[in-house]
């Protein structure tokens, strides 16, 4: 995704995958994978079966000029038909971290997301102590709509997600 400026075929695999840092574990607020195992079973389930089924896309997000993987993006709960909504997820290696490079990786997925995909809305649900990802969405014009209470169990206790969404005619109106 960062890397646009060119194609490749490089594929994913576990051992790049940079779920296991502390900083992204807490950032998202999921578990990272125990074992190879886990971390293939996940790959499957979160990236390649996302696209299989037709449900979303997940991009990963290599350093410009390489095929490192620093970090990755997508769509997930895409609704097709009149509502043409999905929801946003992103992670990216801390060491890469503000640089500018999430920016500009959810600027272009927003930009196919409203016009390759036809969506309308796009929401992002973010845990509430993640502040440095709620800031970035504002930045990109995402709107605050509301907090879901203890709506995931994470590391022993219960956190809030919040809402945020932005329209396409928001989008536009930029």
């Amino acid at each position: 995704m960062y890397n646009s400026n060119r194609r490749s075929n490089h594929r994913a695999n576990e051992d790049e995958i940079a779920c296991d840092k502390p900083e992204i574990v807490e950032g998202t607020a999921y578990p990272a994978p125990k074992d190879r195992e886990t971390a293939r079973k996940e790959l499957d389930s979160y990236i390649l079966n996302l696209f299989r089924e037709k449900k979303g896309f997940r991009w990963g997000i290599t350093e410009r000029g390489s095929n490192k993987l620093i970090g990755s993006c997508g769509f997930y709960n895409w609704v097709k038909e009149e509502a043409r909504s999905a929801e946003i997820g992103h992670d990216l290696n801390p060491a890469y971290w503000g640089k500018g490079i999430m920016t500009e990786s959810l600027e272009t997925m927003i930009r196919f997301g409203f016009g390759r995909m036809s969506l309308n809305r796009i929401q992002a649900l973010i845990p509430s102590h993640n502040d440095r990802s709620m800031r970035l969405v504002q930045r990109l014009g995402f709107k605050k709509e509301g907090v879901l209470r203890d709506r995931a169990y994470f590391q022993g206790r219960y956190i809030d997600d919040v809402c945020f969404s932005l329209l396409l005619r928001e989008w536009s109106s930029r």
